[in-house]
């Protein structure tokens, strides 16, 4: 089942990644050509923006399917590799060749990625998650994200998208853990009318569509803060790990904890993180080499 799901959220993270690129791009040329008001009913007239979109909820229906199957702690980092994958599409959509180092780091956190899946092999989940406590969980969560998005006030564009993403990234994480719980609750029912039913009727389905919008919102002011490598990055990183964290709590989730297994799994999010960093790393130098003749040119 872990394998499916795994599979399942690998097709997630495809059409995440040609989503965060398409709205990444409409978003850069929104903020040249309109630096006013009305984004949206601009965004909406471009073609590739409205794309994003419909790859994006694609991309959250098969997200979901993988959760209903799999494990939080199994499925949610494999979302991680959708900011591997963002670095090529984008070469692709600007029509250049990724750098060697951006190649080389791709491949670092992919094989990240995999020393941490093996290694973690977790317990199955329980059936009768903490529902009380998936609501504390949400609840706090949403404050930590009000309060990062308060401090994003003010700061320089770097920094607040940097925030942003963060914030994002925590409101992605806690909708992963609520979409998996909607699902749970719903399965319980019987007949495909009552499982809907149940669906449609459960609190954490309508939580996951104010989380959810609260948390796009953000990655969308991110966009417009700062190069995608500056905000996709820190959201991935905590997007997995609140929903890993919600995994365990609420859903009783545990990785394998032999000394071995702790210890591979640990070295698989540091390389993760080492990866990680570095494509964000290169692919800013990358922006900064590009803007640098429009900004001469405009002094």
């Amino acid at each position: 089942m872990n394998a499916l799901a795994i599979c399942i959220a690998a097709a997630s993270a495809v059409g995440f990644a040609l989503s965060s690129s398409l709205q990444h791009r409409a978003n850069e040329k929104l903020v040249a050509t309109h630096p006013g008001g009305g984004h949206l009913a601009v965004l909406l007239r471009r073609p590739w923006w409205v794309v994003g979109q419909v790859l994006a909820l694609t991309s959250f229906t098969l997200h979901a399917v993988a959760l209903r199957i799999g494990l939080l702690v199994v499925v949610q980092p494999v979302i991680v590799s959708g900011i591997v994958l963002a670095v090529p599409v984008r070469a692709a959509l600007e029509r250049r060749i990724p750098a060697a180092r951006e190649i080389g780091m791709v491949a670092l956190t992919a094989a990240g990625l995999s020393l941490f899946l093996v290694s973690a092999n977790p317990s199955a989940h329980d059936d009768s998650p903490r529902a009380g406590t998936a609501a504390v969980v949400a609840a706090v969560g949403a404050l930590v994200a009000l309060g990062v998005v308060r401090l994003a006030s003010g700061r320089p564009d770097l920094t607040r998208a940097h925030l942003y993403g963060a914030a994002a990234g925590l409101l992605f994480g806690l909708t992963a853990g609520l979409v998996k719980l909607a699902t749970t609750i719903s399965a319980s029912a019987h007949g495909a009318v009552g499982q809907l039913w149940a669906l449609l009727t459960a609190w954490p389905t309508w939580a996951v569509v104010v989380v959810g919008i609260c948390g796009v919102s953000l990655n969308q002011r991110a966009y417009r803060c700062g190069p995608l490598s500056a905000s996709i990055v820190i959201l991935n990183i905590v997007d997995v790990l609140v929903a890993i964290g919600f995994g365990i709590v609420v859903f009783h989730e545990h990785p394998a904890s032999s000394v071995l297994a702790i210890l591979g799994q640990l070295v698989g999010i540091v390389v993760i993180v080492i990866g990680l960093r570095g494509v964000a790393r290169s692919h800013v130098l990358d922006d900064a080499v590009e803007a640098a003749p429009a900004r001469q040119g405009s002094g």
